[in-house]
Protein backbone atom coordinates (compact mmCIF):
# COMPACT_ATOMS: atom_id res chain seq x y z
CA UNK A 1 0.00 0.00 0.00
CA UNK A 2 1.59 3.27 -1.09
CA UNK A 3 -0.37 6.40 -0.22
CA UNK A 4 0.95 9.88 0.47
CA UNK A 5 -0.34 11.00 3.87
CA UNK A 6 0.79 14.35 5.24
CA UNK A 7 2.55 14.33 8.58
CA UNK A 8 0.08 15.33 11.26
CA UNK A 9 -0.13 16.17 14.95
CA UNK A 10 -2.50 13.70 16.55
CA UNK A 11 -3.91 14.00 20.07
CA UNK A 12 -4.94 10.80 21.87
CA UNK A 13 -6.94 10.93 25.10
CA UNK A 14 -7.08 7.97 27.46
CA UNK A 15 -3.32 7.42 27.75
CA UNK A 16 -3.81 4.94 30.62
CA UNK A 17 -4.90 2.12 28.31
CA UNK A 18 -2.42 -0.33 26.73
CA UNK A 19 -4.50 -0.01 23.55
CA UNK A 20 -3.82 3.74 23.50
CA UNK A 21 -0.09 3.07 23.87
CA UNK A 22 -0.31 0.68 20.91
CA UNK A 23 -2.06 3.28 18.78
CA UNK A 24 0.46 5.94 19.78
CA UNK A 25 3.34 3.68 18.69
CA UNK A 26 1.67 2.84 15.37
CA UNK A 27 1.00 6.50 14.60
CA UNK A 28 4.52 7.54 15.66
CA UNK A 29 6.11 4.78 13.56
CA UNK A 30 4.23 6.18 10.57
CA UNK A 31 5.97 9.52 11.05
CA UNK A 32 3.30 11.56 12.83
CA UNK A 33 3.63 13.59 16.02
CA UNK A 34 1.72 12.13 18.97
CA UNK A 35 0.40 13.98 22.02
CA UNK A 36 -1.29 11.97 24.77
CA UNK A 37 -3.68 13.28 27.43
CA UNK A 38 -5.28 11.73 30.49
CA UNK A 39 -6.86 12.66 33.80
CA UNK A 40 -4.54 10.48 35.91
CA UNK A 41 -0.94 11.54 36.57
CA UNK A 42 0.75 8.25 35.62
CA UNK A 43 -0.81 6.82 32.44
CA UNK A 44 1.32 4.09 30.89
CA UNK A 45 1.67 6.03 27.60
CA UNK A 46 3.55 8.90 29.28
CA UNK A 47 6.64 6.68 29.51
CA UNK A 48 6.75 5.95 25.78
CA UNK A 49 9.27 7.55 23.43
CA UNK A 50 6.47 7.59 20.82
CA UNK A 51 4.81 10.43 22.76
CA UNK A 52 6.11 13.97 22.29
CA UNK A 53 3.99 15.57 25.03
CA UNK A 54 1.84 14.37 27.92
CA UNK A 55 -1.10 16.54 29.08
CA UNK A 56 -2.88 16.17 32.43
CA UNK A 57 -6.61 16.79 32.07
CA UNK A 58 -9.37 17.42 34.63
CA UNK A 59 -11.49 14.32 35.27
CA UNK A 60 -14.29 14.30 32.67
CA UNK A 61 -16.74 12.52 34.95
CA UNK A 62 -16.68 15.28 37.58
CA UNK A 63 -15.27 18.29 35.70
CA UNK A 64 -16.78 18.10 32.23
CA UNK A 65 -16.51 21.80 31.31
CA UNK A 66 -12.91 22.08 32.49
CA UNK A 67 -12.02 18.87 30.66
CA UNK A 68 -13.38 20.21 27.37
CA UNK A 69 -11.88 23.68 27.78
CA UNK A 70 -8.45 22.16 28.47
CA UNK A 71 -8.76 20.03 25.33
CA UNK A 72 -9.66 23.13 23.30
CA UNK A 73 -6.60 24.93 24.64
CA UNK A 74 -4.25 22.04 23.83
CA UNK A 75 -5.67 21.63 20.32
CA UNK A 76 -5.10 25.30 19.59
CA UNK A 77 -1.65 25.51 21.23
CA UNK A 78 -0.30 22.40 19.50
CA UNK A 79 -2.13 22.93 16.18
CA UNK A 80 -3.63 19.45 16.45
CA UNK A 81 -4.92 17.97 13.20
CA UNK A 82 -6.80 14.99 14.62
CA UNK A 83 -8.27 14.18 18.05
CA UNK A 84 -8.81 10.49 18.80
CA UNK A 85 -10.60 9.75 22.08
CA UNK A 86 -9.80 6.16 23.07
CA UNK A 87 -11.50 5.29 26.37
CA UNK A 88 -14.81 6.25 27.98
CA UNK A 89 -13.90 9.93 27.90
CA UNK A 90 -15.15 9.62 24.31
CA UNK A 91 -18.65 10.36 25.63
CA UNK A 92 -17.54 13.62 27.21
CA UNK A 93 -15.65 14.53 24.03
CA UNK A 94 -18.81 13.75 22.04
CA UNK A 95 -20.83 16.05 24.30
CA UNK A 96 -18.48 18.89 23.31
CA UNK A 97 -18.27 18.01 19.63
CA UNK A 98 -19.85 21.30 18.51
CA UNK A 99 -16.93 23.25 20.01
CA UNK A 100 -14.13 20.78 19.23
CA UNK A 101 -14.90 19.81 15.63
CA UNK A 102 -14.25 23.31 14.19
CA UNK A 103 -10.73 23.12 15.66
CA UNK A 104 -9.67 19.71 14.27
CA UNK A 105 -11.07 16.42 13.00
CA UNK A 106 -12.59 14.51 15.93
CA UNK A 107 -13.04 10.75 15.58
CA UNK A 108 -16.42 10.32 17.22
CA UNK A 109 -20.14 10.62 16.63
CA UNK A 110 -22.41 12.96 18.64
CA UNK A 111 -23.41 11.74 22.10
CA UNK A 112 -26.95 10.86 20.98
CA UNK A 113 -25.56 8.26 18.55
CA UNK A 114 -22.98 6.86 20.96
CA UNK A 115 -25.66 6.39 23.61
CA UNK A 116 -27.66 4.11 21.31
CA UNK A 117 -24.63 1.83 21.22
CA UNK A 118 -23.30 2.19 24.78
CA UNK A 119 -26.70 1.82 26.48
CA UNK A 120 -27.17 -1.95 26.49
CA UNK A 121 -30.98 -1.75 26.32
CA UNK A 122 -31.03 0.67 23.38
CA UNK A 123 -28.34 -1.42 21.67
CA UNK A 124 -30.52 -4.54 21.76
CA UNK A 125 -33.51 -2.59 20.38
CA UNK A 126 -31.38 -1.28 17.50
CA UNK A 127 -30.04 -4.77 16.78
CA UNK A 128 -33.64 -6.00 16.49
CA UNK A 129 -34.44 -3.20 14.03
CA UNK A 130 -31.46 -4.22 11.90
CA UNK A 131 -32.73 -7.80 11.73
CA UNK A 132 -30.23 -9.50 14.01
CA UNK A 133 -31.14 -12.34 16.30
CA UNK A 134 -30.77 -11.02 19.85
CA UNK A 135 -31.01 -12.64 23.27
CA UNK A 136 -34.35 -12.24 25.01
CA UNK A 137 -33.83 -9.13 27.14
CA UNK A 138 -35.87 -7.25 29.76
CA UNK A 139 -35.09 -3.93 31.40
CA UNK A 140 -35.90 -3.82 35.13
CA UNK A 141 -36.06 -0.84 37.48
CA UNK A 142 -36.55 -2.61 40.82
CA UNK A 143 -35.59 -5.85 42.53
CA UNK A 144 -39.29 -6.82 42.44
CA UNK A 145 -39.33 -6.53 38.63
CA UNK A 146 -36.16 -8.62 38.45
CA UNK A 147 -37.71 -11.37 40.58
CA UNK A 148 -40.89 -11.27 38.49
CA UNK A 149 -39.10 -11.78 35.16
CA UNK A 150 -36.93 -14.54 36.56
CA UNK A 151 -39.96 -16.36 37.99
CA UNK A 152 -41.78 -16.00 34.66
CA UNK A 153 -38.88 -17.08 32.43
CA UNK A 154 -36.05 -18.32 34.65
CA UNK A 155 -36.80 -22.03 34.32
CA UNK A 156 -36.34 -21.90 30.56
CA UNK A 157 -32.63 -21.06 30.36
CA UNK A 158 -29.62 -19.47 31.99
CA UNK A 159 -29.82 -15.70 32.52
CA UNK A 160 -27.37 -12.82 32.83
CA UNK A 161 -28.04 -9.77 35.03
CA UNK A 162 -26.10 -6.58 34.26
CA UNK A 163 -26.50 -2.78 34.45
CA UNK A 164 -27.69 -0.86 31.39
CA UNK A 165 -24.43 1.08 31.66
CA UNK A 166 -21.37 -0.99 32.56
CA UNK A 167 -17.98 -2.13 31.30
CA UNK A 168 -15.56 -5.08 31.61
CA UNK A 169 -18.44 -7.30 32.84
CA UNK A 170 -17.47 -5.97 36.28
CA UNK A 171 -21.07 -6.09 37.57
CA UNK A 172 -22.37 -9.11 35.71
CA UNK A 173 -24.16 -11.94 37.53
CA UNK A 174 -25.43 -15.30 36.30
CA UNK A 175 -28.69 -16.97 37.30
CA UNK A 176 -29.04 -20.70 36.69
CA UNK A 177 -31.63 -21.44 39.40
CA UNK A 178 -34.39 -18.94 40.16
CA UNK A 179 -34.61 -20.31 43.69
CA UNK A 180 -31.06 -19.24 44.51
CA UNK A 181 -30.72 -15.99 46.50
CA UNK A 182 -30.11 -12.94 44.32
CA UNK A 183 -27.08 -10.71 44.82
CA UNK A 184 -27.53 -7.38 46.58
CA UNK A 185 -27.63 -5.09 43.53
CA UNK A 186 -28.69 -1.41 43.39
CA UNK A 187 -31.50 -1.52 40.82
CA UNK A 188 -33.55 1.67 40.47
CA UNK A 189 -35.32 3.83 37.91
CA UNK A 190 -32.17 5.97 37.78
CA UNK A 191 -29.93 2.88 37.43
CA UNK A 192 -31.88 0.22 35.52
CA UNK A 193 -30.48 -3.27 34.90
CA UNK A 194 -31.05 -5.92 32.23
CA UNK A 195 -32.15 -9.51 32.53
CA UNK A 196 -30.73 -11.19 29.45
CA UNK A 197 -30.90 -14.70 28.06
CA UNK A 198 -27.59 -16.54 28.02
CA UNK A 199 -26.67 -17.57 24.46
CA UNK A 200 -24.53 -20.69 24.11
CA UNK A 201 -21.55 -20.39 21.78
CA UNK A 202 -18.09 -18.90 21.44
CA UNK A 203 -17.35 -15.19 21.84
CA UNK A 204 -15.76 -13.13 19.08
CA UNK A 205 -14.77 -9.48 19.48
CA UNK A 206 -14.48 -7.01 16.61
CA UNK A 207 -12.81 -3.62 16.39
CA UNK A 208 -13.44 -1.34 13.43
CA UNK A 209 -12.91 2.21 12.27
CA UNK A 210 -15.35 4.03 10.02
CA UNK A 211 -15.66 7.38 8.29
CA UNK A 212 -19.09 8.64 7.21
CA UNK A 213 -20.53 5.14 6.92
CA UNK A 214 -17.53 3.51 5.22
CA UNK A 215 -15.37 0.98 7.08
CA UNK A 216 -11.70 1.98 6.91
CA UNK A 217 -10.14 -0.60 9.27
CA UNK A 218 -11.27 -3.88 10.80
CA UNK A 219 -10.12 -6.85 12.84
CA UNK A 220 -11.70 -9.67 14.83
CA UNK A 221 -10.37 -11.96 17.55
CA UNK A 222 -11.77 -14.88 19.51
CA UNK A 223 -11.99 -14.79 23.29
CA UNK A 224 -9.84 -17.38 25.05
CA UNK A 225 -8.38 -15.96 28.28
CA UNK A 226 -10.04 -13.04 30.07
CA UNK A 227 -9.64 -10.78 33.10
CA UNK A 228 -12.23 -12.47 35.28
CA UNK A 229 -15.38 -12.86 33.18
CA UNK A 230 -14.67 -9.66 31.28
CA UNK A 231 -12.09 -8.35 28.84
CA UNK A 232 -9.85 -10.51 26.66
CA UNK A 233 -6.17 -10.55 27.62
CA UNK A 234 -4.71 -12.35 24.61
CA UNK A 235 -5.34 -11.58 20.96
CA UNK A 236 -4.96 -13.15 17.53
CA UNK A 237 -6.60 -11.92 14.33
CA UNK A 238 -9.42 -14.13 13.09
CA UNK A 239 -10.45 -13.95 9.43
CA UNK A 240 -14.25 -13.91 9.35
CA UNK A 241 -15.66 -12.31 6.21
CA UNK A 242 -19.31 -12.75 7.20
CA UNK A 243 -18.67 -11.04 10.54
CA UNK A 244 -17.07 -8.08 8.77
CA UNK A 245 -20.22 -7.68 6.65
CA UNK A 246 -22.38 -7.77 9.80
CA UNK A 247 -20.32 -4.94 11.32
CA UNK A 248 -20.74 -2.96 8.10
CA UNK A 249 -24.53 -3.10 8.58
CA UNK A 250 -24.15 -1.10 11.78
CA UNK A 251 -21.71 1.34 10.24
CA UNK A 252 -23.98 1.98 7.26
CA UNK A 253 -27.06 2.30 9.47
CA UNK A 254 -25.59 5.18 11.47
CA UNK A 255 -23.40 6.53 8.65
CA UNK A 256 -20.91 6.11 11.44
CA UNK A 257 -17.68 8.02 12.00
CA UNK A 258 -15.34 6.81 14.72
CA UNK A 259 -14.18 3.64 16.37
CA UNK A 260 -16.69 0.88 17.03
CA UNK A 261 -16.24 -2.50 18.69
CA UNK A 262 -18.68 -5.36 19.26
CA UNK A 263 -18.93 -8.52 21.33
CA UNK A 264 -20.59 -11.34 19.39
CA UNK A 265 -21.62 -14.88 20.19
CA UNK A 266 -21.17 -17.39 17.40
CA UNK A 267 -23.66 -20.19 18.06
CA UNK A 268 -22.88 -23.86 17.30
CA UNK A 269 -24.91 -23.44 14.09
CA UNK A 270 -22.75 -20.49 12.99
CA UNK A 271 -25.30 -17.76 13.70
CA UNK A 272 -23.83 -14.43 14.85
CA UNK A 273 -25.58 -12.77 17.80
CA UNK A 274 -24.55 -9.20 18.81
CA UNK A 275 -24.36 -8.83 22.60
CA UNK A 276 -22.76 -5.46 23.34
CA UNK A 277 -21.03 -2.52 21.68
CA UNK A 278 -18.16 -0.26 22.74
CA UNK A 279 -17.99 2.84 20.49
CA UNK A 280 -14.31 3.43 21.24
CA UNK A 281 -10.81 1.97 20.90
CA UNK A 282 -10.40 -1.62 22.16
CA UNK A 283 -7.69 -4.25 22.29
CA UNK A 284 -8.22 -5.11 18.63
CA UNK A 285 -5.68 -2.38 17.86
CA UNK A 286 -2.93 -4.68 19.17
CA UNK A 287 -3.35 -6.85 16.07
CA UNK A 288 -2.19 -4.16 13.65
CA UNK A 289 1.51 -3.87 12.80
CA UNK A 290 3.37 -0.77 11.57
CA UNK A 291 3.35 -2.26 8.05
CA UNK A 292 -0.46 -2.21 8.02
CA UNK A 293 -0.42 1.61 8.22
CA UNK A 294 -3.46 2.08 10.43
CA UNK A 295 -2.72 5.81 10.24
CA UNK A 296 -4.15 5.77 6.70
CA UNK A 297 -7.51 4.72 8.12
CA UNK A 298 -7.43 7.62 10.61
CA UNK A 299 -6.86 10.16 7.83
CA UNK A 300 -10.31 11.72 7.18
CA UNK A 301 -9.48 11.98 3.45
CA UNK A 302 -8.65 8.25 3.08
CA UNK A 303 -10.69 6.43 0.42
CA UNK A 304 -8.66 3.23 0.00
CA UNK A 305 -9.34 -0.38 0.95
CA UNK A 306 -10.26 -1.39 4.48
CA UNK A 307 -7.07 -1.79 6.51
CA UNK A 308 -6.91 -5.33 7.91
CA UNK A 309 -4.01 -6.95 9.84
CA UNK A 310 -1.77 -8.75 7.33
CA UNK A 311 0.47 -10.51 9.84
CA UNK A 312 -0.36 -13.35 12.23
CA UNK A 313 0.31 -11.18 15.27
CA UNK A 314 -0.18 -12.94 18.61
CA UNK A 315 -0.37 -10.45 21.45
CA UNK A 316 -1.07 -10.63 25.16
CA UNK A 317 -1.24 -8.55 28.30
CA UNK A 318 1.58 -10.40 30.05
CA UNK A 319 0.82 -9.39 33.64
CA UNK A 320 -2.84 -10.29 33.16
CA UNK A 321 -1.94 -13.65 31.58
CA UNK A 322 0.25 -14.51 34.57
CA UNK A 323 -2.46 -13.48 37.03
CA UNK A 324 -5.99 -13.80 35.63
CA UNK A 325 -5.03 -16.30 32.93
CA UNK A 326 -3.10 -18.67 35.17
CA UNK A 327 -5.67 -18.55 37.98
CA UNK A 328 -8.48 -19.49 35.56
CA UNK A 329 -6.90 -22.85 34.65
CA UNK A 330 -8.96 -25.85 35.76
CA UNK A 331 -7.44 -28.72 33.75
CA UNK A 332 -4.18 -29.90 32.22
CA UNK A 333 -5.59 -29.19 28.75
CA UNK A 334 -6.26 -25.58 29.75
CA UNK A 335 -2.75 -25.33 31.19
CA UNK A 336 -1.24 -26.53 27.88
CA UNK A 337 -3.34 -23.98 26.01
CA UNK A 338 -2.21 -21.22 28.41
CA UNK A 339 1.45 -22.23 28.11
CA UNK A 340 1.25 -22.38 24.31
CA UNK A 341 -0.37 -18.93 24.23
CA UNK A 342 2.21 -17.37 26.56
CA UNK A 343 5.14 -18.86 24.66
CA UNK A 344 3.86 -17.76 21.24
CA UNK A 345 2.60 -14.27 22.12
CA UNK A 346 4.28 -10.89 22.53
CA UNK A 347 3.55 -8.63 25.48
CA UNK A 348 1.65 -5.58 24.23
CA UNK A 349 3.60 -3.25 26.51
CA UNK A 350 7.22 -4.30 26.11
CA UNK A 351 9.24 -3.24 23.05
CA UNK A 352 13.02 -3.30 22.90
CA UNK A 353 13.04 0.12 21.22
CA UNK A 354 10.49 1.49 23.72
CA UNK A 355 11.02 -0.41 27.01
CA UNK A 356 9.93 2.12 29.65
CA UNK A 357 6.13 1.60 29.45
CA UNK A 358 6.62 -2.01 30.54
CA UNK A 359 8.05 -0.69 33.81
CA UNK A 360 5.85 2.39 33.90
CA UNK A 361 2.74 0.22 34.08
CA UNK A 362 3.68 -0.49 37.70
CA UNK A 363 3.16 3.17 38.63
CA UNK A 364 -0.15 3.15 36.72
CA UNK A 365 -1.29 0.05 38.60
CA UNK A 366 -0.12 1.52 41.91
CA UNK A 367 -2.23 4.62 41.27
CA UNK A 368 -5.31 2.47 40.58
CA UNK A 369 -4.57 0.38 43.70
CA UNK A 370 -4.59 3.55 45.80
CA UNK A 371 -7.95 4.45 44.28
CA UNK A 372 -9.37 1.06 45.22
CA UNK A 373 -8.35 1.67 48.83
CA UNK A 374 -9.77 5.17 48.82
CA UNK A 375 -13.07 4.43 47.06
CA UNK A 376 -13.70 0.80 48.06
CA UNK A 377 -13.95 -0.45 44.48
CA UNK A 378 -12.14 -3.09 42.41
CA UNK A 379 -9.00 -2.52 40.35
CA UNK A 380 -11.01 -2.82 37.12
CA UNK A 381 -13.55 -0.27 38.36
CA UNK A 382 -10.81 2.13 39.48
CA UNK A 383 -9.27 2.07 35.98
CA UNK A 384 -12.31 3.92 34.57
CA UNK A 385 -13.82 5.57 37.65
CA UNK A 386 -12.88 9.15 36.67
CA UNK A 387 -13.77 8.85 32.97
CA UNK A 388 -16.80 6.56 32.76
CA UNK A 389 -20.13 7.82 31.49
CA UNK A 390 -23.42 6.26 32.66
CA UNK A 391 -26.00 8.23 30.74
CA UNK A 392 -25.45 11.40 32.77
CA UNK A 393 -26.85 14.62 31.39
Amino acid sequence: MSINVKKMTILLTGGRAPATLELARLIHDAGHRVIVADSIPTPVSRYSNAVSRMVLLPAPRTHRKQFLSTLEKVIQEEQVDILIPTCEEVFTVASGLAKLSPLCHVWTEPLSVLNQLHNKWLFIQTAKQLGFRVPETFQVESIEELKFYLQQHGEESKWVIKPVYSRFASKMFFVTDVNDPLPDIPISKQEPWLVQEWIEGSQICTYSLANQGMMTAHTAYRTTFTAGIGSSICFRHSHHNHLQKEVEKWIHHFSFTGQIAFDWIETPSGELVPIECNPRLTSGIHLFSPEDRIDYAFDPTYEGKTVIPQQDRRQMLALAMYSYGLSSIRSFVQFKNWLRTVCSSQDVLFRWKDPLPSWGQLSTLFYFWKQTRKLGISMLESSTYDIEWNGDE
